[in-house]
């Protein structure tokens, strides 16, 4: 079976959807991953868990510090680098 390969398009929208992802759409995200995995590049896979897993730590350490998903202003205004960076726009 032939495998599904992100472009470098891909890649940048996934990191940059992935930076403000809330935790369903993480979740949402994970599941997708999950259920298609087999169809996907290795090197891929290796990708989006890891950006993945940097949001998990991320929105770990704001439940943690803030008590709070939600990030700090100012490191939202650092992540964000366009109007609308959902992974689902």
């Amino acid at each position: 079976m032939e495998k599904v390969k992100m472009n470098k398009e891909d890649r940048e929208k996934f990191a940059t959807g992935m930076k403000t992802a809330s935790p369903m759409e993480l979740l949402e995200v994970a599941a997708f991953i999950d259920a298609f995995k087999e169809k996907m590049d290795p090197a891929d896979l290796k990708f989006m868990h890891s950006h993945m897993g940097r949001r998990a730590e991320r929105l770990l350490r704001n439940v943690v510090e803030n008590y709070s998903f939600a990030d700090k202003p100012e490191r939202r205004e650092v992540e964000e680098s366009g109007s609308n960076n959902s992974i689902f726009a």
